[in-house]
């Protein structure tokens, strides 16, 4: 190899190591790792309609469909409609843990950006309070929040 291709071989290792970000699902993270079925969504509508808000439940049964989750280990994440693979994504944890809490005692909040993203788009990552077996999204798939509609997600794990 000449003198002057070894810049370009290096720049173009060091653009794809920091193009393919993600985090491995490991030590407290691991708690992630497997396949999470929504049972419910709450929501609050109709807050800018001037009218007072109200609250529905959502669910499998009232809404004819079901959503999963699955996380790999390797650091993806994987959507499902209907047992349908709709998208999949590389996972960069912004915040695990402190310095944010969950309400409920036994949970970690996490905030997750989907495919190194970290932009406002609610739509580009996962932000919510894990246990063990139950994963709150509380911004995020399936029910996106859009200013005057705010969805919180619950999945089971198994």
């Amino acid at each position: 190899m000449s003198i002057s291709t070894k810049p370009v071989v290096f720049l173009i290792i060091l653009f794809i190591s920091f193009s393919c970000k993600k985090d491995k699902l490991k030590d407290d993270k691991e708690i992630f790792i497997g396949k999470w079925s929504w049972v419910y969504s709450k929501a609050n509508l109709d807050l800018c309609s001037g009218f007072p808000k109200y609250d529905d439940t959502l669910t499998p049964t009232t809404e004819n469909t079901t959503y999963q989750i699955e996380f790999i280990k390797k650091g993806k994440v994987f959507f499902y409609k209907d047992q349908v693979l709709i998208a999949e994504h590389r996972i960069v944890f912004n915040v695990f843990g402190p310095p944010y809490t969950c309400n409920e005692l036994g949970y970690t909040f996490y905030a997750i950006n989907l495919d190194n993203d970290n932009g406002t788009d609610v739509m580009t990552g996962l932000e919510g309070c894990i246990s063990s077996d139950t994963l709150q999204v509380g911004r995020g798939f399936p029910y996106y929040d859009d200013g005057c509609n705010f969805y919180t997600n619950y999945f089971v794990k198994g």
